[in-house]
């Protein structure tokens, strides 16, 4: 992997129970979703959202709140699909967006849990962030307290995206869709559909496959 790479987890046949019961949770919640808005069933179970700091390990939003994981030593392995930035500048700056959140949890000056209800919301609401910046800082205010997963990884790229446009006219934001209401599927159909990103590969039996 890349760094700045978004890694979807997808559901798998031995996930093990603790895990196969909050990821079908998610999917039914994102198949309201897609029924509610009208737009179109998820034809692939993704059902996580993390972002690649370097080729093994990621750094995501789980039940233990912000963390870092080696991919490589993962039991049962982790299947996923992987997405690169074109952009490589704006990959790294939302690597460290990534990374500084991480370290200001480690060193406790926030709380980066995670967040069941933040999710759950997430399913009856779809929006665009209200103009200006300060809607984006309070998002990214939102991350340090309480996130989800998608919720995490997209907000790294519009806080990165700021970081590296700082001196210059406020950029557009990266995704059409606000952090604090994206699913994990609606972030990867939006890096689908985006020019700035592309399917590179898989993640599967411990190991990247590159496309």
């Amino acid at each position: 992997m890349q760094p700045g790479d978004i890694v979807f987890s997808v559901a798998q046949v031995d996930d093990k129970l603790s895990t196969s019961i909050p990821r079908a949770f998610i999917r039914a919640g994102q198949w309201l979703k897609a029924k509610i808005f009208g737009t179109g069933d998820p034809n692939v179970p993704v059902v996580h959202a993390a972002i690649a700091v370097d080729a093994n390990r990621v750094i995501e939003s789980v039940g233990d709140g912000i963390q870092l994981t080696d991919l490589t030593t993962e039991t049962p392995p982790r299947g996923a699909m992987v997405f690169t930035c074109t952009k490589r500048d704006l990959a790294r700056a939302a690597v460290y967006a990534a990374e500084q959140f991480y370290s200001d949890v480690a060193s406790k000056d926030i709380s980066g849990r995670y967040s069941k209800w933040n999710a759950a919301l997430s399913i009856f609401s779809r929006s665009a962030y209200e103009p200006g910046i300060m809607s984006r800082i309070n998002e990214s205010v939102s991350i340090g307290d309480a996130a989800f997963c998608s919720q995490f990884v997209a907000n790294t790229y519009e806080v990165g995206n700021l970081y590296r446009m700082a001196n210059m006219p406020l950029p557009a934001p990266i995704f059409v869709t606000r952090p604090t209401v994206m699913t994990p599927w609606e972030l990867a159909v939006s890096c689908d559909n985006d020019k700035d990103f592309y399917f590179a590969g898989f993640w599967q039996d411990n190991t990247e496959v590159r496309l």
